[in-house]
């Protein structure tokens, strides 16, 4: 122990004493270790930190899926989710969910839109949770009729105040009342999302029917009608894929027996709850937290650049200790201990940086990147950046203090020489790092440059209507018994409302839809053409949207034939539609659709299913994702397909954040139990929608700036280190008649040859790393070659520009002044 703390002070006292050196490697080091720690925070809490339930690693999602298209996953219907449950032999227990957006109101105060989830009564208990109060649902709870709720602490306190008597109240969501059963613990979450669950009701509450009606009729208790999603969790010693292969029969089985409406679902895809709630982030958080390895590497070889430098300065030092006995494994060991207290040093320093890092990065994550509210440093970063800190100590320091602790005494003694010298072994080391972080820059640019391409390409990209000045806001009246009281409802409250907003100041056109455009909701129908007899599991698929008439005017979509929906398209008229062009194109060609009649399998509509005439074709829009193709769609009237919840579109003359507060008042006017809600502009949606594309270009051109940086910091310092160990070299040339552009030729043609060798490499690496970034860009490919050739040439001006510096500055060498140094 005193021979280790012997070192540590030793080594402190070398650093001390070359405080320039020490501050150098501890910035670049704190750089690298900085930026490693702020991602590895944000890998940590959202990919490895488990879930925050008791043994979670045995929750599963499940998933319905097309035998056909692998990759597909869907939800489950109401009676395929009881099936499956009744029949697996792989689950424990299995519960099904789906969100639910309510205005929540209490003894008459104030409406409040809050997000739940209609769950079944198994959810509880498959996560081994119990209520704070009260109790949870019970099979009881899953009959129709019953009106339970469990809510959330945060909703108990905020809305209720904490009340103690909570499970003696009522509650009011979407103007039905229900009774408080119990308050689940602080912090609870599922499903686990960014905007927090607050409310869970059974999910028989969706079996509505009209008085006197059958249950097994309602709409949501349709075997094609696919809304829920489940989660399960395995039995002990059961993986995942055999809990698929076991539900896949099941489902299979269920397609044989119900054709017409199973064929589509015949599969299941049973996947970790943790991994599937993170799949469309982890391999971006993966690239980053490489990215940011890179950086890491260049800063350790460009610290052993500064140790081989130093170590060369310390031979006389070494040959003295070697002589008076110290044995290479002592010299090792002290040499080592200075480079672990650099990076240790560093290490402190970059964890000051994470901290402002981590934060910024949490600031730029997607509203909908999961997890976020969780990532903050823990024990486990804290040990990373430790881990990181003495690691990269042994990594940098561990070649110089190789090669200079075995030196040839004599000649480290003999002070009749220059008494630092460089051996063609250490020339050899030097150029192999300066190639190492030249490669690794190499692929870093790449990466970058490949992401810039690809977001350019994005933003790009034709939307098929014109976000500018656009005001959303959704708006939930309640769904009822779907009976013809509610449709009147429905009809008269939107009428009104749409009439009322167009006459706003600011407003120039007012529509609404559901779904909306670049939303999180999707909706899917089957279709016939009329004439053209399908069997019911062959049916023709297609997006489906519900608008009020101004619609596509409102939004800037073209109409390209035909005619808009107008006041003529009543609930009791004859059906319409208008389809998009993709849809006409697919199953018109050569035709024109105009006029021709299809039945869209609506099953949320009392007439379904209704006959619909095509009165008109608008142009394809991006409505999920900007990197998907434009799918089929069609258009029906709101007035024939009545729905509760709508989003207003509202295009304005003004900033459209402000008509809201009259919007707001309008809304109120009409009905002041109904909150507005999801608030934002179109363009806010479409920077939603690049967001995450965004926020990984930007991440990865930081790190590549960093990493050219660094790179050339270290090529120049390694190239001024040779023009100082060869400045009698130089001398005698230019004393022998060498012309100044020789010498400059000589020092810049060395640095060359490493550069173009750097080249090569990095060109050969990068076309296997990139490969992995397939799935992060968009319009171009992972190996463009126009990027990659871009890249080298940038990269190789950069190298060349800082070989060329210390070069000039050689070939001004005085020849008297380098042989008089000697």
């Amino acid at each position: 122990m005193s021979t280790f703390l012997q070192d540590l002070r030793y080594a402190a006292r070398m650093l001390l004493k070359n405080p320039g050196f020490a501050a150098i490697a501890v910035i670049a080091l704190a750089l690298g270790i900085g930026a490693n720690t702020a991602i590895f925070s944000v890998v940590s809490a959202v990919l490895l930190r488990p879930l925050p339930y008791p043994e979670p690693e045995q929750i599963a999602a499940v998933w319905t899926a097309d035998t056909k298209k692998p990759e597909s996953q869907s939800t489950f219907s109401f009676p395929d989710f009881a099936d499956v449950r009744a029949q697996n032999q792989v689950f424990t227990g299995m519960a099904a969910y789906s969100p639910l957006d309510v205005a929540v109101t209490e003894r008459g105060g104030d409406a409040a839109h809050v997000q739940g989830s209609i769950v079944t009564s198994d959810l509880f208990p498959l996560l081994r949770v119990s209520p704070l109060l009260g109790r949870a649902f019970t099979p009881e709870d899953d009959k129709p009729g019953v009106r339970a709720v469990v809510i959330s602490h945060d909703l108990w306190k905020r809305r209720f105040g904490g009340d103690p008597r909570i499970l003696e109240r009522t509650i009011t969501l979407d103007g039905v009342p229900y009774q408080v059963v119990g308050v689940m613990p602080l912090g609870f979450q599922f499903p686990i999302q960014n905007r927090p669950i607050e409310f869970w009701t059974s999910a028989a509450t969706q079996f509505e029917v009209p008085p006197g009606g059958d249950v097994s009729n309602a709409p949501s208790a349709q075997r094609g009608m696919h809304y829920l999603r489940a989660v399960a969790r395995l039995k002990p010693g059961v993986t995942p894929e055999q809990a698929q292969a076991n539900t896949r029969t099941i489902l299979a089985g269920l397609a044989a027996q119900y054709p017409d409406t199973n064929k589509r679902f015949d599969s299941s895809r049973v996947v970790p709850l943790l991994a599937d709630l993170t799949k469309d982030v982890r391999p971006a958080l993966l690239v980053l937290l490489g990215a940011a390895g890179c950086v890491l590497l260049i800063a350790c070889v460009n610290v052993a650049n500064l140790l081989l430098a130093r170590a060369t300065s310390r031979q006389k030092e070494i040959g003295i200790r070697s002589a008076m006995g110290a044995s290479r494994a002592r010299i090792l060991r002290q040499l080592l201990t200075e480079s672990v207290l650099l990076g240790i040093a560093g290490g402190a320093a970059g964890m000051l940086l994470a901290v402002w890092g981590t934060e910024a990065l949490a600031a730029l994550l997607p509203k909908n990147f999961p997890r976020s509210s969780e990532i903050s440093p823990d024990l486990r970063v804290l040990g990373f950046t430790a881990f990181v800190s003495i690691f990269t100590g042994v990594l940098f320091g561990f070649a110089p203090a190789w090669r200079v602790s075995r030196p040839d005494v004599v000649t480290a003694l003999n002070e009749s020489g220059r008494g630092s010298t460089e051996t063609a072994r250490g020339r050899r080391l030097r150029g192999g790092l300066v190639i190492a972080e030249m490669v690794l820059a190499f692929v870093l640019l790449a990466g970058a440059g490949l992401l810039l391409r690809s977001f350019w390409q994005l933003q790009k990209v034709p939307l098929g209507f014109n976000p500018q000045n656009v005001m959303t806001a959704a708006v939930s009246l309640p769904e009822g018994d779907g009976g013809a009281e509610i449709i009147a409802r429905n009809e008269s409250f939107y009428a009104q409302l749409m009439e009322r907003a167009a006459a706003l100041p600011g407003v120039r056109s007012v529509s609404a839809i559901t779904p909306l455009p670049l939303g999180n909701s999707h909706w899917g129908t089957g279709f016939d053409i009329t004439g053209r007899p399908t069997a019911p599991a062959d049916r023709a698929i297609s997006a489906l949207r519900i608008v009020t008439p101004g619609y596509f005017s409102t939004m800037g979509i073209p109409l390209k034939k035909g005619r808009d929906f107008d006041r003529r398209d009543k609930s009791d008229s004859p059906g319409v539609v208008i389809v998009n062009e993709t849809l006409a194109r697919m199953h018109f060609p050569g035709e024109d659709p105009i006029g021709k009649r299809i039945t869209p399998q609506m099953s949320m509509d009392e007439n379904d299913p209704r006959e619909r005439e095509i009165i008109g074709v608008v142009g394809d829009i991006k409505f999920q994702k900007l990197t998907t193709e434009s799918k089929a769609e069609l258009y029906v009237p709101h007035r024939q397909a009545q729905f509760g919840g709508m989003t207003i579109v509202a295009r304005t003359e003004m900033e459209p954040q402000a008509i809201l507060p009259s919007l707001r008042q309008t809304v109120e006017a009409l009905n002041k139990d109904l909150p507005l809600y999801e608030t934002r502009t179109m363009e806010q949606y479409l920077a939603s929608a690049v967001a995450q594309p965004k926020l990984n270009t930007t991440l990865l051109v930081v790190f590549a700036g960093v990493a050219i940086v660094l790179t050339a910091v270290g090529i120049y310092g390694v190239m001024a280190y040779s023009v100082a160990q060869r400045t009698q070299e130089i001398g005698i040339r230019l004393a022998l008649g060498a012309q100044r552009f020789d010498v400059l030729r000589l020092i810049v043609g060395q640095g060359a040859r490493l550069v173009f060798l750097a080249m090569a490499i990095g060109l050969i690496a990068t076309f296997s790393v990139t490969k992995s970034m397939a799935s992060l860009l968009y319009g171009v490919a992972a190996t463009d070659v126009s990027t990659l050739l871009s890249v080298a040439f940038l990269l190789a001006s950069i190298a060349m520009l800082a070989c060329w510096l210390p070069a000039r500055r050689a070939s001004g060498v005085d020849p008297i002044t380098a042989l008089r140094a000697e």
